[in-house]
């Protein structure tokens, strides 16, 4: 069959990319082997979130008794919590698959893989001819030496989020998002969770300063989980007396389960990449431009293939991009320095724009706003004192260079600021405008107040 488009992957970059392209009128067909949403919707961002939420009713639950309110120990029913879950995210994938379908968009379930300029071949069989092919294969979790997924006692996180058990004794490795966020949950959840991460700092691959990072020790501290930086796991033995994690410092340190999450890798094996001349980098990225297309005439790389932070909105955001620049649109690339990141622990920590080191490094003359959570009525009343709200513009003209936030809803919170960054906006644009009260907002407008030195309710350095 004969077409305009062809996207290769149904996860966040190329069902919205499909959808897009087909809105602008061009016949688009999706190749997807596996569940449309890809990795975030089916086994990454939505059952993370569910989970996450789940579980912070636990933990609100245990504390209620603070504000005079007992509804007993919580108890746990792990077979419909995961019902549940699954329920969440059948809901949306029917969505996505009913909008393909109203917009037009043939759906393909079966693998695609380049054969040559302009040509797809399915696993079933099939051939497709396309103007323009969009590679959006996403990404897999990656293995380390002594850590094979093969091993029944080694997740990977799809693993963790099946829900099949709650073990006593979780041992993450990997410091970054998805361990801490993981590590969150399973500790709410009852388990014994440690930590151990290779650099020297947990959250290393996202720009934040070091306030935001050792609040989030802290926290982690308090709830008991146990955290190790600069340390390298190198086995995991299973006798007698159960499976044991080793460390390179000669730590043995008991598991009964070992989470794996030290990262993901780009899925561009075996696609066919060298039948148009495309070689992944390194990394296994495809190189792009900036109108997102590789070194191959026509064939386009989208999301977590293509180079630049590993997010579901970064490849949405691509993939609507690109579909309109097929349509005559100008693509404008993403300013992946403004693109919000979120990290659902306890508390949250979401972050856009720079942070004040990197402002610095880069030569800004910098003022600096904080407003703690703990100076909010709301954040009181929703017993969620933790945390602050920190700016950071460019003292010359006031301009927002980017925004911290550690507590409650951050992951909410952070789009106000993200789109103040993006649109070259001031201080003065968060500070003039009225929030309502009382609301968390407030947080990020106090900040803003405090970087000009007039804040109403913290006292001005």
């Amino acid at each position: 069959m004969e077409y305009q488009v062809v996207v290769l992957g149904g996860g966040p970059g190329g069902y919205a990319c499909a959808i897009r392209c087909a809105q602008v009128g061009l016949r688009v067909a999706l190749v997807e082997e596996r569940e449309i949403g890809g990795v975030c919707l089916n086994w990454g961002c939505i059952p993370t979130k569910a989970l996450y939420a789940a579980t912070k009713l636990i933990e609100q639950a245990r504390t209620a008794g603070e504000m005079g309110i007992d509804f007993g120990p919580p108890k746990l029913d792990l077979q419909r919590l995961t019902a549940w879950k699954a329920g969440v995210v059948k809901i949306l994938v029917r969505g996505i698959e009913t909008l393909l379908e109203k917009n037009g968009v043939d759906l393909l379930r079966t693998r695609g893989r380049l054969a040559g300029p302009g040509r797809i071949g399915l696993a079933d069989g099939g051939r497709l001819t396309a103007e323009r092919i969009v590679v959006a294969t996403g990404s897999s979790p990656i293995e380390i030496p002594g850590f094979s997924f093969e091993n029944p006692i080694v997740w990977s996180s799809d693993d963790a989020l099946t829900l099949a058990e709650i073990p006593e004794r979780l041992v993450v490795i990997g410091g970054g998002v998805i361990g801490l966020e993981l590590a969150t949950i399973y500790r709410r959840l009852g388990s014994a969770v440690t930590v151990l991460e290779l650099l020297p700092e947990i959250l290393s691959t996202i720009d934040l300063d070091r306030r935001a990072v050792s609040a989030l020790k802290r926290s982690l501290h308090l709830r008991e989980i146990d955290v190790h930086t600069a340390t390298a796991a190198s086995s995991v033995e299973t006798g007698a007396g159960g499976s044991k994690v080793r460390t390179n410092d000669g730590a043995e340190i008991p598991a009964d389960r070992v989470l794996l999450a030290v990262g993901r890798r780009p899925n561009t094996r075996d696609l066919g990449l060298e039948t148009v001349g495309v070689q992944p980098d390194r990394r296994g990225h495809l190189p792009v431009d900036a109108t997102q297309r590789t070194e191959a005439p026509n064939v386009y790389a989208i999301g977590d293939v293509a180079p630049g932070p590993m997010l579901a909105h970064k490849a949405s955001a691509e993939g609507v991009a690109l579909a309109d620049s097929f349509a005559g649109g100008e693509m404008k690339p993403l300013d992946e320095a403004s693109i919000p990141q979120a990290v659902f622990t306890d508390p949250e920590i979401a972050s856009a724009g720079l942070s004040e080191r990197r402002a610095k490094e880069l030569g800004h003359q910098v003022l600096v706003g904080r407003f703690p959570y703990a100076a909010l009525g709301k954040a009181l009343g929703m017993r969620e004192p933790e945390g602050f709200f920190q700016v950071v513009a460019d003292a010359l003209d006031h301009r927002l260079l980017g925004v911290q936030i550690v507590g409650a809803e951050a992951s909410e919170l952070v789009s106000e600021a993200s789109i103040v960054i993006q649109g070259g906006l001031t201080l003065e644009t968060i500070a003039g405008a009225v929030h309502a009260h009382p609301t968390l907002p407030e947080g990020l407008k106090e900040a803003a107040e405090n970087a000009l030195g007039r804040a109403i309710h913290v006292v001005n350095r």
